[in-house]
């Protein structure tokens, strides 16, 4: 058991974060803080980005709350891990251990290598078999969580499963003695539910996935609401007055809830026959629903008890009322902090050893630091001594010395700036290849249009026929413009991986907002991850996301021609291409050879350009030719680039590719000529527009802005060293 003064529990749940801070004195619980912050929106909700979204939460939770060496204590939800329950044959207690890992391989389905486990014992006085709980979650899934938290130094020494937490919670504030009537904690999440048994100080779990989320869909499905309409309605539906017809709506959810209670409750008494079950507690906020306490009862034949407040902890002065309030959602936290504290009947853990290794060192730093110093102040009194036996020295003339100690300052700087600016001209060299001798730019820039091109364009908008296109109308024209894109190219040392951060600036017309994005571009980044060598790198899917929120604008109606970024108010039936050039525009190269003549005439049809665009109308393809600059420090140096590089395989390779606008940009760390990153920027915005011409734009349609970012890992062998100078 944990032996912390205090320690914070800390629950991030679908709709908040929940915290408790504990203190032990003397054996009893004292509460001094807490905070419940909820997200944004549900992270249930769909096409909520759930990583992003908890990031944000904790941001507020780390600016209203000071967790710094802090014990923190966290969960992770019961449908996330596996819990495994046995009856152990009598045997001597050292034997205990071998034969729960027999069984833990037995009973867990992964290699028993790719877990985290732990279990916890449960002995009665009356009854010679020991049983066992077995609990586990995939070292995968955890470092996931810890991962997130540690962007924000959270580095939980204890990581155990809510239904533990709640055991924890209601055994300790209920008093429960060792002998007591068993209790069932029916504890309804927002995503799954947990039946919790309390038998005996014995500990059973079942886990099921029904919870608040499917009652807040059935109001979406009765009434056609919005999920964060019908979630609001649902919590609200004790004061509603439509509340009968919600109950009407939500009836299939209330059976389908009884039948899983049920069966759990069948399950255990199957194995317990000597434990009758009686006595059930509810917890989670989603008992508020009217009518779903008494539903319950009726069904299961049982008085069903909600918990409304805490017998042993409680808050005093104006912050008291909201603690009772919420009291139902912080029973998990509660659990946590109790088992941070030492106070928990059950103390499993499943954070892994090599953080906590991590965290005990951190927290010895202190003491070596002060042992350092304390050898140093022992080091400095045994000189003392000596020191003061050649204070004399200090009335002899210096000046000689001082000059050489000065002309010694000066040349070392001078080595220190040759230094930095040798490491930029090798840092030079090396970017020029990874651009365009290895292909990984191009490449970038072939999938960048790709991704766009598998938003499916309407066909006509392509056409260079206007008046095919002024008969189409203006809501139905499905137009998708990649504006910009830009590249962070970094090393990471510990790894010995090279990356490339990739941002794509979209517009877009197409209704959806961030499901399309999601379902078009960001799915086509997904599914080809990972083509093996024919590109020199492999996305990274997990890093794929939307970059902050999408801005939305109305097109007013009225005039036409073109305005701030290549858009336009414009009427029914106008046509234009922006400045940007984009995937079912007009005819805009932007970066590569776009297609057609460059210098106007014939009859040709472009193609998608490698940098974003469409096809391009005759005439209006257009190809740069550009250097790749490179800064450091105060060096500025160019290193012109060829004009096109190797043409690759139409069925595999990106397409032949004339250099962009590229800008790379050196950034140091403190140390001199340490190179830590290089940002990549490719500007469509620099090329030259095209002339004036309508948009394809209709009045009152909604156009979308949004930024979508992946990183590419360069494949081993796709950047060469350049010889005797850095890489990274």
């Amino acid at each position: 058991m944990a032996k912390n003064k205090s320690a914070w529990g800390l629950e991030i749940g679908a709709h908040a974060i929940k915290a408790i801070r504990l203190e032990n004195n003397g054996g009893e619980a004292t509460i001094t803080d807490f905070a419940c912050i909820p997200h944004g929106k549900p992270l249930t909700t769909p096409d909520v980005d759930v990583t992003e979204m908890t990031r944000l939460t904790i941001g507020q939770l780390m600016v209203a709350k000071n967790l710094d060496d802090q014990t923190v204590v966290m969960s992770l939800p019961g449908h996330s891990a596996l819990a495994r329950f046995a009856k152990l044959p009598p045997v001597e207690p050292k034997m205990i251990q071998n034969i729960v890992k027999f069984e833990a391989v037995q009973q867990i389905p992964f290699p028993i290598e790719e877990v985290e486990w732990d279990y916890q014992t449960f002995v009665s006085a009356d009854n010679p078999e020991v049983e066992v709980g077995i609990f586990a979650v995939t070292k995968e899934r955890i470092q996931e969580k810890l991962k997130l938290y540690a962007e924000f130094n959270l580095r939980p020494e204890i990581v155990t499963l809510g239904p533990l937490a709640v055991f924890n919670a209601m055994s300790y504030d209920l008093s429960l003695p060792a002998d007591h009537k068993p209790v069932i904690i029916l504890d309804i999440g927002t995503q799954s539910s947990d039946v919790v048994v309390a038998d005996n100080s014995r500990c059973w779990i079942r886990t099921f996935p029904l919870g608040g989320t499917h009652f807040t869909e059935a109001l979406v499905t009765a009434f056609k609401l919005s999920y964060g309409k019908a979630d609001s309605l649902k919590a609200n539906s004790a004061i509603s007055q439509h509340a009968r017809l919600m109950m009407q709506a939500m009836r299939p959810v209330f059976g389908d809830l009884v039948q899983e209670v049920q069966r759990s409750i069948g399950h255990y008494q199957m194995n317990h026959p000597e434990s009758p079950l009686n006595t059930v507690l509810a917890v989670g906020s989603t008992f508020r629903i009217p009518g779903l306490r008494k539903f319950l009862g009726q069904q299961l034949n049982v008085e069903i008890e909600r918990v409304d407040d805490f017998k042993r902890i409680r808050i005093e002065g104006r912050e008291a009322a909201d603690f009772s309030a919420n009291s139902m959602n912080f029973v998990t936290a509660y659990g946590l902090a109790l088992q941070g504290i030492g106070l928990s009947r059950i103390s499993v853990n499943l954070a892994p050893v090599s953080g906590l290794k991590e965290k005990v060192w951190a927290a010895k730093n202190k003491w070596f630091i002060a042992a350092a110093s304390i050898a140093v102040v022992g080091s400095a009194a045994m000189f003392a001594a000596p020191t003061l036996n050649h204070q004399h020295l200090e009335s002899l003339d210096l000046s000689k010395i001082t000059l050489v100690i000065k002309k010694g300052e000066q040349l070392q700087s001078q080595l220190k700036e040759v230094n930095a600016a040798g490491n930029a001209g090798a840092l030079s060299l090396n970017m020029e290849r990874l651009l365009n001798e290895r292909n990984v730019w191009p490449c970038i820039v072939n999938d960048a249009v790709q991704s766009t091109l598998s938003a499916n364009p309407t066909d006509e908008v392509t056409a260079t026929n206007f008046e095919v296109i002024q008969k189409i109308p203006a809501a139905d024209r499905k137009r998708i413009v990649l504006e910009n894109l830009s590249g962070k190219y970094s090393f990471d040392e510990a790894a010995n991986k090279r990356n490339i951060v990739v941002t794509m600036n979209i517009e877009f017309a197409n209704p959806g907002k961030k499901t399309f994005l999601k379902d078009s571009i960001q799915k086509w980044l997904r599914d080809n991850a990972d083509r093996g060598d024919k590109v020199p790198y492999i996305i990274l899917p997990d890093s794929i996301a939307l970059s902050g929120e999408l801005s939305e604008r109305v097109m007013p109606g009225g005039s036409t021609g073109k305005g701030k970024d290549g858009q336009s108010a414009a009427s029914e039936g106008d046509i234009s291409l922006g400045d940007s050039g984009g995937v079912g525009g007009i005819g805009k190269g932007a970066g590569t050879n776009a297609g057609g003549d460059p210098n106007g005439g014939g009859d040709t049809s472009g193609e998608a350009g490698s940098s974003g665009v469409a096809s391009g109308s005759s005439g209006r393809g257009r190809t740069r030719d550009v250097g790749t600059k490179i800064k450091a420090g105060k060096a500025n140096m160019s290193q012109g680039t060829s004009a096109a590089t190797e043409a690759m395989s139409e069925a595999t390779e990106p397409e032949p590719v004339a250099q962009s606008e590229t800008q790379t940009e050196v950034t140091k760390s403190s140390k001199a000529g340490n190179v830590t990153a290089v940002e990549v920027v490719f500007d469509l915005e620099k090329f030259a527009p095209i002339e004036d011409e309508p948009t394809v734009y209709g009045p009152g349609m909604t156009v979308y802005r949004g930024v979508i970012v992946f990183t590419v890992q360069l494949r081993d062998g796709s950047t060469a060293k350049v010889e005797g100078t850095p890489t990274s």
